[in-house]
């Protein structure tokens, strides 16, 4: 197996056309490769994001498959590249536009209508796949401290920003999401991304701009913590910070997100 071979075969994966053999051969491959690892999850975000915002109408597998072609395999550099100044993978800079055009939830779309948009779980899985696209750029770079104390300055709860060994950077994200200050921290170690949403707990709890699933509510006020594991690989930590609610994604497994997240 080598990523040739994979990216051929990424879109198959995600719609489940492949033998469980072969499926699982590709997903052994992705969980030892992150820049396969990436673009399935990429796809797989792509593929929830148009199936929550479009409504599904019939076309022909032939004009289906022309269309992904057209798209996939378009050759030069596209205005997304340009613009940001990275040559990206095509089928994540394809999930990127893709994700900025349904709305790129807490960051690029304030304004969205309170519905599964409010949903922090889905914002936080849309923000680390625009992250990885880069669709979203820093607006702090720097030590822990010094992102912290940035973030601190536009939110009015205590900003968690934990050291987390072999970082190779630390990047910090002011926004708002119906009028609901938010902060956004990400971290790269080694070829894994980590991104951590923040919010006001109790404006997370009361549901009413944003909010959660009440099973992830109901753990969350039995245990303080909530894990939720994807099927493409992606894991959603959520735990309570002193006067706020953290969402942490990754690609990472979930033993390895938890480590980083409780070390001391």
């Amino acid at each position: 197996m080598n990523c040739t071979e994979f990216h051929d075969c990424a879109c198959e994966v995600v719609d489940r056309r492949l033998s469980d053999d072969r499926t699982k051969e590709l997903l052994q491959h992705a969980q030892v490769c992150p820049h396969c690892r990436y673009e399935l999850q990429a796809l797989a975000a792509a593929k929830q994001a148009v199936h929550d915002k479009v409504p599904m109408v019939s076309v022909p597998a032939s004009l289906y498959y022309s269309i992904l072609d057209r798209t996939v395999h378009r050759s030069g550099l596209s205005w997304f590249s340009r613009l940001f100044g990275v040559r990206l993978n095509p089928v994540i800079a394809v999930t990127a536009l893709l994700t900025v055009a349904v709305g790129v939830y807490s960051l690029l779309n304030p304004y969205a209508t309170v519905s599964d948009d409010a949903n922090i779980i889905r914002q936080s899985l849309s923000n680390y796949q625009a992250v990885i696209g880069g669709a979203i750029k820093p607006q702090m770079v720097g030590e822990s401290d010094r992102v912290r104390t940035f973030l601190e300055q536009g939110v009015a709860f205590d900003v968690n920003v934990p050291r987390m060994k072999d970082c190779n950077s630390c990047a910090g994200v002011l926004s708002d999401f119906n009028g609901v200050k938010l902060a956004h921290v990400v971290y790269q170690i080694g070829d894994d991304i980590v991104y951590i949403y923040q919010a006001d707990m109790s404006e997370a709890m009361k549901g009413e701009r944003i909010g959660l699933p009440e099973k992830a509510k109901d753990e969350l006020t039995r245990t303080d913590w909530y894990i939720e594991e994807n099927p493409d690989g992606r894991t959603v930590v959520l735990w309570k910070y002193k006067n706020t609610l953290c969402a942490a994604v990754s690609g990472m497994k979930k033993s390895e997100l938890l480590s980083l997240l409780t070390k001391r």
